[in-house]
């Protein structure tokens, strides 16, 4: 989380590569950015290693606002919270920080990551916060809807019902985080590839990832 901190000017030409995973509930994203960073830094000639990101973001910016993680939380979460209540949840702390201020700070930090480039970044509005980059690739993964909450429910050993309530609850999170960094007007339309991960193997979404990455020179 140092390398955020004190950040040098990167021009347009040198930032990223980076890459973007963006899931629907228990469609297993973190374990596709860790095969898929293991087999980018097994391919010859990589002068930089691939390394992937979610929640050290999350970390890094209760580091850099001063606050416990709880008191961001509701911004990860894309929960409205009004400046009256802001200022309750932060009594207490030294420091009053703002949903803006913290968002700036998100996208900071995602930001910092995504330029530095050899970075794969799971969720946190990534594909929003790093669409204008040049050397980026934009992933979203899904499947049916009764499909995963079935793979949940039996990977977690939870009931079909608190599945469901879980699964809808998560998605709509997931969605209103991406809603709540996106401006008005912007295109609805964030991702290169889409994937269903009911049909495809894990291999061969990496190998479709890897294609194309190297049709686009990231790799």
């Amino acid at each position: 989380m140092d390398k955020y901190s004190g950040r040098k000017i990167i021009s347009e030409r040198e930032k990223g590569p980076v890459v973007t995973i963006s899931r629907e509930y228990a469609c297993s994203g973190k374990d596709l950015a860790m095969e898929l960073t293991k087999r980018l830094n097994q391919l010859p000639n990589i002068d930089k290693k691939w390394t992937w990101i979610n929640k050290e973001v999350f970390e890094g910016t209760s580091e850099a606002l001063h606050l416990k993680k709880e008191k961001i939380l509701h911004v990860f979460e894309a929960e409205y919270i009004s400046t009256i209540d802001s200022i309750i949840l932060n009594d207490g702390d030294k420091y009053y920080k703002s949903d803006k201020e913290i968002k700036e700070k998100i996208i900071e930090i995602v930001r910092s990551f995504a330029e530095n480039g050899n970075t794969i970044i799971i969720g946190l509005a990534g594909a929003i916060i790093t669409r204008d980059i040049k050397k980026s690739l934009h992933i979203r993964l899904y499947a049916p809807f009764d499909w995963r909450v079935k793979k949940a429910a039996k990977e977690r050993n939870r009931s079909i019902s608190d599945t469901i309530k879980l699964a809808i609850k998560i998605d709509r999170k997931r969605d209103n985080l991406k809603k709540s960094f996106q401006e008005k007007n912007a295109h609805t339309e964030l991702f290169d590839l889409s994937f269903n991960v009911m049909t495809m193997t894990q291999n061969e979404i990496i190998d479709t990832i890897i294609f194309m990455m190297k049709k686009r020179k990231l790799i």
